[in-house]
């Protein structure tokens, strides 16, 4: 039902209701006062009576009340001609066994009183059919930037964009249509965000074949095709010794593959997770890169001992800390590094700081950092890159396991 409809009918119920209401106060009002009339004109004629008036002076009074009837009556009573009651003929003896009859009669003022009564009811519904119309006119005039609106939501469902609106004298109506041109704006650069996160995943999906492409060529390949050789060697020749070198340098190049092999593994799965707990994991990716880079002092804090192990989540977490800990290592130039990690119950909290050089406004747009917020918004939780005021830079991650259930609660329903 649309707005007018529901307006309209609101107000002819209501219409209805007070025009009862009213008719009926009236109707019994005008009842009650023809009667008070009536009574009263016929106790003037009884007093009349009382006075002794002659017959045919209390006949000409009486004909000129509209409240009184006065006829003839011929024949014996069975009351006595002074007995009285409300409302009830007064009989006013002429001559014998004939009598002056003055009744009640109140059908002409009630019929007048009811022509006036329908009089007013016409010009009641008449004002109520104008002001509907009236109402119709404003309502449909003031409703076009709403159906404006609702053209525009759909539009916008569609994938196109519009500002094609009337202004509105109506406060809360052009409220609405501001918040609408707000969210417009937000989901236009939402969209553009996300052209910007496709590219770039559609970039980093290149680096990491190109990387595969190159380790599996320059490396692994290389080694077989090593092997190769020594394999043909070992086939071919009769000299211990030769067969002695080769054996050792298929064995040899057989590990360096395996370690290879198990270098990329760890580069596109974190298998480590399959095995042991997010803790023991994200402390092996540390003390690797305090291996890999001693000239780094490392303060490392990891407690997750009564964190919630979700294997996906748990993946997310380990790559944003290899993520903000690689970037570390490659671009900050950092003499130290501080990595404290805590969760429980509730959820968890992560601080990684340097005191290295910082970043410039590119690096903010940087795969690894959109990469990072990424997982965060994976998980529910929020994330923070910023230079620290003593210097470096210092990525912070929280989550609140609480408010993720919500979440995933108010999904399901």
């Amino acid at each position: 039902m649309s707005g007018f409809k529901k307006i309209s009918s609101a107000i002819v119920a209501v219409f209805i209701v007070c025009f009862v209401v009213f008719s009926c106060s009236v109707y019994f009002q005008i009842r009650q006062n023809i009667s008070d009339e009536t009574s009263s004109a016929l106790n003037q004629v009884q007093e009349m009576l009382k006075a002794n008036m002659n017959a045919k002076d209390i006949k000409a009074v009486a004909e000129q009340s509209p409240h009184l009837s006065v006829t003839g009556f011929t024949g014996r009573l069975s009351m006595p001609t002074n007995y009285h009651s409300d409302n009830q003929p007064i009989y006013i003896p002429i001559h014998e066994n004939q009598y002056l009859v003055v009744r009640a009669h109140d059908t002409a003022e009630l019929v007048q009183n009811m022509n006036l009564f329908w009089l007013v009811a016409a010009l009641f519904f008449t004002t109520l059919s104008v002001l509907l119309f009236t109402l119709k006119v404003a309502v449909t005039q003031r409703l076009k930037p709403l159906n404006q609106l609702g053209d525009a939501l759909q539009q916008l469902v569609d994938g196109k964009a519009t500002n094609d609106f009337e202004d509105s004298d109506i406060k809360e109506v052009k409220r609405v249509i501001g918040q609408f041109q707000r969210l417009q704006g937000s989901l236009q650069n939402k969209e553009r965000q996300l052209v910007k996160i496709d590219k770039k995943l559609a970039l980093l999906q290149e680096q990491e074949r190109s990387y595969l492409a190159r380790e599996l060529h320059d490396n692994v390949g290389q080694l077989l095709t090593t092997i190769k050789a020594h394999a043909y060697i070992l086939v071919n020749s009769n000299e211990p010794s030769v067969l002695e070198l080769s054996a050792h340098k298929v064995q040899t190049m057989s590990q360096q593959i395996s370690d290879a092999i198990r270098h990329l593994t760890a580069h596109l799965h974190p298998l480590v997770l399959d095995r042991v707990s997010l803790q023991q994991s994200l402390e092996k990716l540390v003390f690797e890169q305090e291996l890999a880079h001693p000239q780094i002092e490392w303060q490392v804090s990891i407690n997750l001992n009564k964190f919630a192990q979700e294997h996906e989540r748990d993946i997310h977490i380990y790559r944003f800390v290899q993520e903000a800990i690689n970037n570390v290592v490659k671009h900050a130039d950092a003499s130290k590094v501080w990595v404290h990690i805590a969760g429980d119950e509730q959820g968890l909290t992560i601080n990684i700081r340097d005191d290295g050089k910082g970043f410039d406004g590119n690096a903010v747009e940087s795969i690894g950092m959109s990469s990072m917020h990424s997982r965060a918004r994976c998980i529910g939780a929020t994330c923070a890159v910023e230079l620290h005021k003593e210097g470096g830079v210092r990525v912070q991650l929280s989550l609140c396991l609480l408010e993720t259930e919500d979440l995933r609660q108010v999904n399901v329903a």
